[in-house]
């Protein structure tokens, strides 16, 4: 009995055969000439692009005994972005964006009789955009994490000086054109709301509340797909499944950090070492571009406490997290790779002179190994450090705080997308 499997592959065979014997039979025509069919666009890949645009700022200020005021700073702004299309259907796509700029947005104004200078010299962002296609158009939301960073300089009445990183979210909408293969051009608006810091140094307070609102221009050049199949399944006496790093994938952590902070309020030094547990969440996306090598981008968000107090100097990290790319060495289900990419922590501190509830901004880069024990689950160990800089506040005297973290982690991750989840694919 002939079966199911030998009847398709038969078919197939008798199609194949059947067509060149007609095209044998049909006489011999000069060459027949048509339209070559129209470029068709593919929305999924890769991304690089350049932008442009105009900013707008808020800063409502409270600054020394309780005097309020408010900038309202505009300026052009040029900058970079990468990102990435994944389809979902014949007309949606989701997919992140990253983005920097750089811009101008300075102001100087006048509060209770003191001439305070604001600078803004950089902002970006980090979002996920879901969109919808027609043809070459592309209509998206877009929503994330936004960050900036301020300064704020009192030149009236004695120098004071307040250096003001800023995290918080953003949301926009655009839209997308394509109008080569592999180019297309985007109009986009951006609102960030970057949330308030709160610092007191000497006695002279300082409270700032800042959004920024953008519309811009940009130029993309898409790639090719770096997806690629996914390995093979080797087998030894027994199968072993084999895992496919390529697609996303969401999960839990939980981990021990432990840095240093050190602080210099006046002329007194201080030094302290936090440490503690947090726990958070990740998500992310590989592409497993040839057997062994995968690349891949993977954003994080913790909470916890990693702190320690020491006399009248304390200092208490509550919550941080990171935006980074990574680049793996696959091994069957071993998944061996380095990262690195933009780090964030929001941390409360107290020092003789200055008492700060503030972000810090920074880079981070770490090492990591990956475990795909089925089809959908994987559990990883991962270490990161963060280096946050050295904010340089000055009111009479100078007052500066470094924060760097160390984080060793355990996450566990199922290699999907949040719209698997849904039944939305």
């Amino acid at each position: 009995m002939i079966q199911p499997r030998q009847f398709l592959l038969s078919g197939v065979a008798l199609f194949a055969l059947t067509g060149v014997a007609a095209a044998a039979d049909v006489p011999m025509r000069g060459p027949v000439y048509a339209k070559a069919p129209p470029a068709v666009w593919s929305w999924e890949g890769q991304y690089i692009g350049i932008h442009g645009g105009f900013a707008w700022a808020q800063n409502d200020l409270e600054i020394v005994a309780g005097n309020t005021g408010r900038y309202t700073p505009e300026s052009g702004f040029f900058g970079f972005q990468i990102g990435y299309n994944h389809r979902l259907s014949p007309n949606w796509i989701v997919g992140y964006e990253v983005d920097a700029s750089f811009a101008n947005l300075d102001q100087t104004g006048v509060i209770g009789g003191t001439v305070v200078p604001l600078e803004i010299d950089a902002f970006g962002t980090a979002r996920t955009r879901l969109g919808y296609t027609t043809g070459p158009w592309l209509f998206y939301g877009t929503a994330g994490v936004a960050w900036a960073a301020t300064r704020l300089v009192n030149i009236g009445g004695g120098p004071v000086r307040f250096d003001r990183p800023h995290v918080g979210y953003a949301v926009g909408a655009g839209v997308e054109y394509a109008f080569a293969p592999n180019w297309s051009a985007k109009f986009e608006y951006i609102y960030m709301d970057l949330g308030e810091t709160n610092t007191v140094i000497g006695g002279a307070t300082n409270n700032t509340d800042l959004t920024i609102s953008t519309i811009r221009l940009g130029l993309n050049y898409r790639f090719a797909n770096w997806g690629a199949p996914a390995a093979p399944t080797y087998f030894t006496k027994a199968s072993v499944y084999s895992a496919g790093w390529t697609g996303p994938y969401i999960g839990v952590h939980a981990g021990y950090g432990f840095g240093s902070f050190d602080t210099t309020s006046g002329v007194v030094p201080a030094s302290l070492e936090p440490r503690g547990g947090f726990g958070g969440i990740q998500s992310g996306y590989n592409w497993q571009i040839s057997r062994n090598w995968v690349v891949g981008v993977e954003g994080d968000s913790s909470w916890g406490s990693i702190s320690r107090t020491a006399g009248a100097t304390n200092i208490d990290v509550d919550a941080m997290g990171t935006v980074r790319a990574r680049l793996g060495y696959a091994m069957n289900n071993l998944l061996f790779y380095g990262t690195g990419g933009l780090a964030w922590a929001h941390a409360d501190s107290v020092t003789t002179l200055a008492i700060r509830d503030q972000f810090y901004l920074g880079w981070t880069a770490g090492l990591g190994v990956e475990w795909a024990f089925s089809p959908r689950w994987s559990a990883k160990v991962e270490y990161l450090y963060a280096d946050f800089g050295t904010i340089n506040d000055f009111n009479g005297t100078t007052n500066t705080a470094s924060l760097d973290v160390q984080t060793i982690k355990v996450g566990l991750n199922y290699r999907a997308g949040i719209f698997d989840l849904l039944g939305m694919r």
